[in-house]
């Protein structure tokens, strides 16, 4: 209750002030007179009234009015005025250059067609001598046979051992001598040896 009451004394208070300084308030507003406007152009009571001015004439300070300049004036003005001078337009030209053309990719070479092996050459001689027989069991009687396994012409011979038996007095390899010169350097090399360098085909034919 205490507050309550503290609360409605200070309500009094502030309504009685209010109250006594309302007039006081009142009475210190003062009036202030309005001031009449002087008329902002000099010599301006002698123009006639706003109704029946004529709003084609313009107003100086002076008073009297001035009729505007009229359209043919105007258009005389404008014809008057200094023209420019004709610029040209001039195209400035700028060199830009030009990549080098790119060139055409060069097709790569096909690869060799890897030539086909010669044929065989085919000497064969029907006789009936002992390296004909030879001849014929180790090579099938081809004196001219290369086969690719390292021994070479009717007799077989290998390339060191023909060499060996000075077999390179005619040909580089046996197959590329003749019959007779390979019988030739084969009986120097039964002289040395025997027969002992076919051993197969000794046995086959019987050969000693």
């Amino acid at each position: 209750m205490t507050l309550v009451r503290r609360i409605l004394v200070l309500a009094a208070i502030s309504i009685s002030g209010i109250a006594l300084l309302a007039p006081l308030a009142a009475r210190s507003a003062a009036t202030i007179p309005v001031a009449v406007a002087d008329s902002l152009l000099a010599g301006t009571d002698a123009l006639p009234p706003a109704t029946g001015l004529d709003r084609s004439l313009v107003s100086v300070r002076g008073g009297s009015p001035v009729a505007p300049l009229s359209r043919d004036v105007e258009m005389i003005e404008a014809e008057a005025m200094p023209t420019p001078a004709f610029a040209p337009m001039e195209a400035t030209l700028h060199s830009v250059a030009t990549p080098a053309p790119t060139p055409a990719p060069v097709a790569a070479a096909p690869a060799p067609v890897a030539a086909a092996p010669a044929p065989q050459r085919v000497v064969t001689y029907d006789g009936d001598t002992v390296w004909d027989r030879l001849a014929k069991c180790e090579s099938g009687g081809n004196w001219a046979i290369n086969t690719g396994n390292g021994y070479y012409g009717g007799l077989q011979f290998s390339h060191p051992t023909w060499h060996g038996y000075d077999g390179g007095e005619f040909a580089e390899y046996p197959h590329e001598a003749t019959r007779a010169e390979q019988i030739i350097v084969a009986k120097r090399l039964h002289a040395a040896r025997g027969f002992q360098p076919w051993p197969a085909c000794r046995i086959k034919l019987g050969l000693p």
